[in-house]
């Protein structure tokens, strides 16, 4: 009697489009997938299986992913072998029509039931643990640091979004098994937890007991040296009771990123955000009681009725508020939006003529405030190296979003390091390791 050899490994190749939220849903379908045996591989032809978790928030990102897919059914044709999974926002939008409109899709799995992309690589269903209160994920790379979605879904209906459509209204995960999760993370040696949902001020709210701030200041009873910051808080829950938990302990990234649109009262009331506060008052509140914070906000340009006065209130705000770190975002016609229906479109050139002209009044304000920073000390979060050598983070530099640090000498990805700030760009400092 011979031995039988084992069974190879199913080998899962990802692909994942989109925001930190769909990272980490990617994380927690890989987790899954590797806790039932799979192997994650890295070349998508020499997988058996190969997963690709879509965006759809904009119909630029509709495009990306669905060019994707198409490529990735290529690969499928060529080795007709191969299984092709699509997961994310797409699943929830499109549905079955993807299949239609993709035929070599085996599977689709939606954003509220990622344990199902087990059942359909291996034609079994995850057994819960019962002591375990959340989902085991791969934390990719870097690995030192990750984000923590702590809520699904979205419950503010601003008439330009699809996410309440896609993702439903704003559910907040329990405060234990975030608790849980975070201690997890820290017990994995992750340095750096970016608290993330479509509307991380909301959190509990929806449960009628519990907020951020309770949050965030549960996590920061866990031992260990890391830092913590917040993303994506609605103008609305800026609160002093806020601020008071991000400077309670030196861990938490003195960091507001707020959301606000627009500055125009007509623009934001069409929106659907007229009940948000003057940009201006939350600014100079989170300057009076969380001094030296780093801010990002986002903004939004060519929204259906924006007049040439509101474009340059919009500028004046730019030029004014000196805020560190800016996303700005040409209106995009969504079907299915309350907005689609609104008159007075703004022409679709016009609205990218704008952004370019936020973009570059921007520009010179983030070029002053990285100027006032040369001479500055600061610890840095070593990320890595690129083609311009090794490069990290300040604590008032989020993750992918902001500008970076560029080192004069390589260290370890996750290592700490103090740098002497001796130079600026754009949106880069330059700094010597102390």
């Amino acid at each position: 009697m011979t031995e039988s050899s084992p069974q190879a490994r199913v080998k899962i190749a990802v692909v994942s489009l989109g925001c930190s939220k769909n990272l980490v849903d990617t994380e927690v379908m890989l987790g899954h997938l590797t806790g039932s045996g799979c192997e994650v591989v890295d070349d998508p032809e020499s997988a058996d299986w190969i997963l690709v978790n879509t965006c759809s928030f904009l119909t630029e990102a509709v495009a990306e992913s669905l060019d994707r897919i198409v490529e990735l059914a290529a690969i499928k044709k060529k080795w007709p072998d191969k299984r092709l999974i699509v997961a994310g926002c797409m699943v929830s939008r499109f549905g079955e029509e993807l299949k239609v409109e993709v035929p070599e899709i085996d599977a689709l799995v939606a954003p509220s039931s990622l344990e199902q992309v087990v059942f359909a690589v291996t034609g079994k269903d995850i057994v819960p643990s019962a002591s375990q209160t959340f989902s085991t994920r791969l934390i990719s790379f870097p690995a030192h640091r990750a984000y923590l979605k702590i809520g699904e879904g979205c419950s503010n209906h601003c008439a330009y979004c699809m996410i309440p459509l896609i993702r439903g209204e704003f559910v907040s995960r329990p405060l234990s098994s975030i608790v849980d999760e975070a201690r997890w993370l820290v017990g994995q040696g992750v340095k750096e937890i970016t608290l993330v949902a479509q509307d991380t001020g909301r959190y509990g709210l929806d449960k009628g007991g519990g907020d951020l701030p309770e949050l965030i200041r549960s996590v920061l009873d866990l031992d260990g040296d890391y830092w913590l910051r917040a993303l994506y808080i609605h103008p609305t829950r800026v609160s002093g009771h806020l601020l008071e938990a991000l400077s309670s302990d030196e861990r938490v990234c003195r960091y507001m990123d707020v959301p606000f649109q627009h500055v125009s009262p007509s623009v934001l009331r069409r929106m659907g955000r007229g009940s948000a506060p003057d940009p201006r008052r939350v600014l100079e509140m989170v300057r009076k009681q969380l001094p030296g914070a780093f801010f990002r906000t986002t903004l939004m340009t060519g929204f259906p009725g924006e007049t040439g006065e509101d474009f340059q209130a919009l500028l004046r705000f730019v030029r004014e508020a000196q805020i560190n770190h800016l996303g700005v975002f040409a209106y995009s016609r969504e079907e299915g939006t309350p907005a689609d229906g609104l008159t007075a479109q703004v022409n679709p050139e016009t609205a990218r003529e704008r952004l370019g002209l936020l973009m570059e009044e921007q520009n010179r304000v983030s070029r002053a405030l990285l100027r006032e920073m040369v001479g500055l000390k600061l610890e840095v979060l070593v990320e890595g190296a690129d083609d311009e050598g090794a490069f990290g983070r300040h604590r008032g530099q989020a993750p992918e979003v902001d500008g970076v640090v560029r080192l004069n000498r390589s260290c370890a990805p996750g290592s700490r390091v103090m740098a002497r700030i001796v130079g600026s760009g754009d949106y880069d400092l330059m700094g010597e390791i102390i």
